[in-house]
C-alpha cells in the first residue's frame, strides 16, 4: 500500500507520524531495559502490538514537538535516539533493584558451595546461578504483584509532560548522579540480602576450622559443603520472612531515582 494513501486513510500528517515515532522510541527504550518488559517472554509480534497499542493510547496526551513536520530526517533520527536513551534510563534504574537480588544470589551461592550449579534462563538466554535465578524470579513476581509494570508505564506517560518530545537527553550531571546513587543502593541492597547467609556460613567454617585445629585426625571439611548448604538454606528461608517488605521499600526508592531524571 502507498504510504501516502495510508496516511490519508488514517488522517495523519507527516508531523503527527513523527510524533508517534518519537513516542514509540521512548517506549522501545523502556521495553529494552525495564524489568519484565525486557525479558524474552511471549512472541515478538505480541510485544510489537503492545508497543503500538501503548503508542496510540499515549499519543493524544502528548503535545507537538518543536520540529514537527518541518525537520530534516537527520533531526528526527537524532530526536528518536534521544527518546530511546530516556526510556532506557527510566527502565534501567528500576531494573537495578532486581539486579541487586541476582548479585546477592551469586554471593550466597558461592558461600554455600553452589557456585558451579548453573541453569539456563530461557527468558534472558544466559546461564545463571540457581539461587540467583530463584531470587530474581521471586522478586520479579513481587514487582508484578505491587503493579510495578503499571507504575513504569504511567511514569513514562507522565514524563512526556515534564520532559517533552524533542527536549533532548536530560542534563548529564543529573543522570550521572542518579546512576551513581542507584548503583550504591544496588550494592548495599545485595549485601543486605546476602548478609545473613554469609555470616552464618562464615561462622560455620570458622567453627569447623577450630575443630580441625584441635583434632586434625577429624576430617571435618568433608562435611563442610553439605552442612553449609543446609545452614544456608535454613537461614535464607528464615530471612525470606522479611524479604518482601525490604524489597517493596527498596523498589520504591529505585522508582524515585528513575522518575527524578525525567522531572517527576
Amino acid at each position: 500500500m502507498d504510504p501516502a494513501a495510508l496516511m490519508d486513510l488514517l488522517g495523519l500528517s507527516i508531523g503527527e507520524l513523527e510524533r508517534m515515532a518519537l513516542i514509540l522510541s521512548r517506549l522501545t527504550g523502556l521495553f529494552l531495559s525495564a524489568p519484565f518488559f525486557s525479558r524474552n517472554v511471549g512472541p515478538m509480534r505480541v510485544r510489537v502490538v503492545i508497543l503500538l497499542g501503548l503508542t496510540f493510547m499515549i499519543y493524544p496526551l502528548t503535545d507537538p514537538w518543536p520540529g514537527e513536520g518541518s525537520s530534516s530526517p537527520m533531526v528526527v533520527v537524532a530526536a528518536g535516539v534521544a527518546e530511546v536513551v530516556i526510556g532506557a534510563a527510566l527502565g534501567m534504574l528500576v531494573h537495578w533493584a532486581l539486579v541487586a537480588v541476582q548479585v546477592a544470589g551469586g554471593v550466597i551461592g558461592f558461600s554455600m558451595g553452589l557456585s558451579m550449579a548453573m541453569v539456563m534462563d530461557p527468558t534472558s538466554g544466559m546461564q545463571e546461578g540457581v539461587l540467583s535465578n530463584m531470587l530474581y524470579m521471586a522478586t520479579l513476581l513481587l514487582f508484578l504483584g505491587v503493579d510495578g509494570h503499571h507504575m513504569l508505564i504511567e511514569g513514562l506517560a507522565r514524563s512526556f509532560h515534564t520532559l517533552p518530545l524533542g527536549a533532548g537527553i536530560p542534563e548529564g550531571r543529573m543522570m550521572l548522579e542518579a546512576a551513581l546513587v542507584a548503583m550504591g543502593q544496588m550494592f548495599a541492597l545485595s549485601i543486605m540480602i546476602a548478609a545473613p547467609v554469609l555470616v552464618a556460613t562464615k561462622m560455620l567454617y570458622f567453627g569447623m576450622g577450630l575443630i580441625n585445629r584441635a583434632s586434625p585426625q577429624i576430617q571435618v571439611f568433608f562435611l563442610a559443603m553439605p552442612v553449609a548448604q543446609l545452614v544456608g538454606f535454613v537461614v535464607l528461608g528464615l530471612s525470606m520472612a522479611v524479604f518482601a517488605q525490604v524489597m517493596i521499600r527498596e523498589i520504591d526508592k529505585f522508582f524515585s531515582l528513575s522518575f527524578r531524571i525525567v522531572g517527576l
